[in-house]
């Protein structure tokens, strides 16, 4: 399937989304408990799998009455939210299914993408359709993971908790992957189904190896090289889930070019994802080269000044494979 275009409708559409979802006040279902007398407001928030409950604050109370008040406003804006997603769902954009789709709210509801993560990998691909206005081709969306670049090593859940507490709201299955070093931090997260959530970090020296600490989260980063190149000035989007989950992604030019380096640096095992990293950068620089060319240009220039064994010529070589010319 070649990529085809969104029409401007949609587009707009999910352009308000986008908008609505930055600003909007946090959803909750308010109810009110009497104990000992006294009436008592909670709500619960629905979080990934799940929702979570809530207290307010005692019935009459000004603060807690607003708190309320701002809940229950949230939650007709979600609804109105989901009505969007559905819509634009049906239109043939791309979302996460239901696995993927909880496990990127929870991390939102941590306050994880505020703190700076990016979504990386087939994940970051699958919601980027919007960015570039195009359908893209569904065999390169395929995917059983979620990528989550850490931008800054200070990053942080937001009250810190585990990360491994964090993702059991979307699948209370989830788990920490032992490294090799029995105390060293696990990096990789994986369900009972075996989806699988990776942290990633860029790498600081050639040697830099070893996952990185996130002590607040519990949790650990792979270095990955190249990585900062990517995840540099990352653009915000919505994924289709839900009411809308809001999270970074890089900019779809960088993560072209990003993919050819990458198809280059696989092993022989590496062969499926090989092929699919050629596949996703030829489907978005086919898109590029329509809608957006500059980008495309700046984010090949940029890395070919890099250097030439480790950008250049891989990029080259991949744009022949792909059977790409005159870039």
């Amino acid at each position: 399937m070649k990529p085809s275009a969104i029409p401007p409708a949609v587009q707009t559409l999910f352009a308000d989304l986008l908008q609505q979802v930055e600003t909007a006040p946090v959803a909750g279902s308010v109810y009110r408990r009497t104990a000992n007398g006294a009436e008592y407001i909670y709500a619960k928030t629905p979080v990934g799998s799940g929702r979570i409950d809530r207290f307010i604050g005692k019935s009459g109370d000004s603060e807690a009455e607003e708190c309320a008040k701002s809940l229950q406003i949230g939650a007709e804006l979600a609804m109105q939210r989901r009505r969007i997603v559905s819509f634009s769902r049906r239109q043939g954009l791309s979302g996460p299914d239901r696995a993927m789709g909880a496990i990127l709210d929870v991390l939102a509801h941590a306050g994880l993408f505020r703190a700076g993560a990016v979504l990386v990998g087939t994940a970051a691909y699958l919601v980027s359709e919007p960015l570039v206005g195009s359908r893209l081709p569904s065999p390169t969306r395929m995917t059983g993971d979620v990528d989550l670049a850490t931008a800054s090593l200070a990053l942080t859940a937001e009250p810190p908790e585990r990360l491994e507490t964090i993702l059991r709201r979307a699948d209370p299955t989830f788990e920490g992957v032992p490294q090799l070093k029995p105390k060293a931090p696990p990096s990789r997260f994986r369900t009972a189904g075996g989806y699988l959530v990776d942290l990633v970090t860029p790498t600081r020296t050639r040697e830099d190896f070893n996952p990185v600490a996130l002590a607040q989260l519990s949790a650990g980063a792979a270095p990955l090289q190249y990585l900062a190149w990517l995840i540099d000035e990352p653009v915000r989007t919505v994924a289709l889930w839900g009411a809308g989950v809001l999270v970074n992604v890089p900019q779809p030019a960088r993560f072209a070019v990003h993919k050819l380096i990458l198809a280059q640096r696989r092993d022989a095992s590496g062969r499926m994802k090989r092929d699919k990293d050629l596949a996703q950068a030829k489907a978005l620089i086919e898109v590029l080269v329509k809608h957006d060319p500059f980008a495309l240009e700046d984010a090949l220039n940029d890395a070919r000044a890099q250097g030439e064994k480790g950008w250049g010529l891989p990029i080259a070589r991949s744009l022949q494979e792909i059977g790409v010319q005159g870039l």
